[in-house]
């Protein structure tokens, strides 16, 4: 079954929506039949105003009732495994049960250094905040699960909702789709894999699977892309490029990486996203426009298979 997922608005690529805005977005996204809603997570960014990721869902978990709540993707590796673990928690609870989490690594170095944590080991930590907060949830005994943080081993109350909260990691390369095989359960490929790319990942993803005696049928393949719907291509891929350079820190290749122009021209980017494996298809658009949001899901939505 394919489903399809929409960023909330929590970058200010303009300017950061004003509370009622972000709630309105996230209640039409329900009403208009998306599966899910996703927040981008930046602790600091040199260009851009991004409200925190678990706080927004939580405000608006309050207001929807039956759309899943993910972070693409949430930087562990930048808090405290405890209170993170603890937050996911309170949040599956208070939403009953709608929380996925997408959790990465992160390459920021400031924010790292700001965080006080060493990049240098960013890869240990990552593995084991993720089994640390397992741990925590009762999904397994702390006891050798961590190097670097200690535990009485106490499960903490309340737990998920959810009997396993889904974990997506995200990334790309060899090292990545071993930690989506043995640790995660679903892949969460960023706007930067082509629809290439991502059907040999999740061929890799598969057979590291299988070597470890897992099913990779019980895994989610998902991925993000931007997208923009205008009356011409050159319209909406002006758009992307004026915008998309001000949250990354390198040149965004629009062209290739992003789906823009008329309906027609979108649906056949993101059928073949889906025909190269995609379950979890999640449009990201670079604002708050009602206006794309009733694009994406009446004239894109309807057309995919």
């Amino acid at each position: 079954m394919t489903r399809f997922g929409v960023y909330l608005p929590n970058v200010g690529w303009e300017a950061l929506p004003t509370p009622s805005e972000l709630v309105d977005f996230a209640v039409a996204a329900e009403e208009m039949g998306f599966d899910s809603v996703w927040v981008e997570d930046r602790l600091l960014h040199p260009r851009l105003g991004v409200l925190e990721a678990l706080t927004t869902l939580t405000y608006v978990a309050s207001r929807t009732h039956r759309i899943r709540l993910g972070t693409s993707i949430l930087l562990v590796n930048l808090r405290n495994p405890l209170v993170v673990a603890k937050m996911l928690a309170t949040l599956d609870y208070l939403s009953g049960g709608r929380v996925v989490l997408g959790a990465s690594l992160g390459g920021s170095p400031d924010e790292y250094l700001a965080a006080g944590v060493a990049m240098k080991t960013r890869v240990t930590r990552f593995v084991e905040t993720l089994r640390a907060i397992r741990a925590f949830w009762g999904e397994a005994s702390f006891e050798g699960r961590s190097s670097l943080f200690a535990s009485p081993d106490l499960v903490m109350e309340p737990s998920p909702v959810q009997s396993r909260m889904p974990v997506w990691i995200g990334g790309r390369g060899e090292p990545v789709f071993r930690r989506v095989a043995t640790l995660g359960n679903g892949w969460l490929a960023s706007s930067t894999t082509s629809a290439e790319e991502f059907a040999r990942g999740w061929e890799s993803i598969r057979e590291h699977a299988a070597a470890v005696g897992r099913n990779a049928d019980d895994l989610e393949p998902a991925k993000f892309t931007y997208i923009h719907i205008g009356d011409s291509a050159e319209e909406a891929k002006a758009v992307l490029e004026q915008r998309l350079p001000r949250y990354y820190s390198f040149p965004y290749d629009v062209a290739h990486r992003t789906l823009y122009g008329p309906p027609s021209l979108c649906v056949q980017g993101a059928q073949k996203l889906l025909d190269a494996g995609v379950k979890t298809l999640i449009f990201a658009m670079v604002g708050d426009d009602r206006n794309q949001l009733e694009r994406v899901a009446r004239q894109v939505l309807p057309q995919l298979t």
